[in-house]
C-alpha cells in the first residue's frame, strides 16, 4: 500500500499509460504544452486523492475544455 498522493512503480506505470492514451486520442504531441499542462493536472489529481483510471480521464476531459486554444493541437 501507497500512502496517498505517492505512486509506486506500478501505479506510475498506470498515470503514465493514462496520460499517453488521453494525449494520443486528443492529438496532442509529446512535447506539445497541452501535455505538458495535463500531465502536472494529472499528478496534482494523483495526488489529491483521485486514483481510479476513469475518474482521472474524466477529469482530464474537464481540464482539456479549459486549456486556452494556443496550448491545442492545430487541425491540418
Amino acid at each position: 500500500m501507497t500512502y496517498r498522493g505517492t505512486a509506486d512503480e506500478m501505479q506510475l506505470a498506470t498515470l503514465t499509460r493514462i496520460l499517453d492514451d488521453y494525449c494520443e486520442q486528443a492529438g496532442i504531441e509529446g512535447s506539445h504544452l497541452a501535455r505538458e499542462h495535463l500531465a502536472r493536472r494529472l499528478i496534482a489529481l494523483f495526488s489529491g486523492g483521485i486514483d481510479s483510471p476513469d475518474d482521472i480521464r474524466m477529469a482530464l476531459d474537464n481540464i482539456a475544455k479549459d486549456l486556452k486554444p494556443d496550448h491545442m493541437p492545430r487541425n491540418g
